[in-house]
């Protein structure tokens, strides 16, 4: 299916566009799998939270529709057989927006607890594995650094040292500086 879509894309599309467009603007953190499991679990869990107010809204707004005409037909004394199937359609779109609510809800308070699982994990494994290594590397690459400028130091203290001639064995002075 996925591949149909591009094959579309890339025909109604001039390939500048598709180029622009299909490439990804976010970089993904795939230098560390539990940067990513904490990152796209952070993700989850907005989505999640998203997803669980837009089911509540909408399921209010369908309640809020229904409920009028339902109200109006429960109060009518007699009711002919249309506006009798009317009132059970409208009872049973309540029963089955209610029933929706409650299934989405679930589904959604598994996606958070799925979410906020990855998160915890994700980062305390980040925290405590994978950031003492890069800490660890990063002292060492420090240190070697560190000795490389002392090295260069030394060999253009060294080099300096040539030009000047030797120096003499008593005094320690550069006898060609002299007049």
């Amino acid at each position: 299916m996925a591949s149909k879509v591009r094959r579309l894309i890339r025909f109604l599309l001039p390939k500048q566009l598709v180029a622009r467009y299909m490439e990804s603007k976010i970089p993904l953190p795939t230098d560390n799998i539990y940067k990513f499991y904490a990152l796209f679990s952070l993700l989850l869990l907005i989505f999640s939270l998203g997803a669980g107010l837009y089911v509540q809204q909408s399921a209010n707004e369908q309640v809020i529709a229904i409920l009028p005409e339902l109200e109006v037909l429960k109060e009518a004394k007699e009711l002919s057989a249309k506006d009798e199937v009317t009132k059970q359609i409208l009872e049973r779109k309540l029963e089955v927006v209610a029933s929706d609510r409650k299934f989405f809800s679930k589904v959604l308070g598994g996606s958070l607890g799925l979410a906020i699982t990855g998160i915890v994990y994700g980062f305390r494994r980040w925290h405590t594995v994978i950031q003492p290594l890069q800490d660890e590397h990063a002292k060492i690459q420090l240190e070697i650094s560190r000795l490389q400028l002392e090295k260069l130091k030394a060999e253009s203290a060294k080099a300096v040292g040539a030009e000047k001639g030797a120096a003499c064995p008593h005094c320690g002075e550069d006898p060609v500086d002299r007049p």
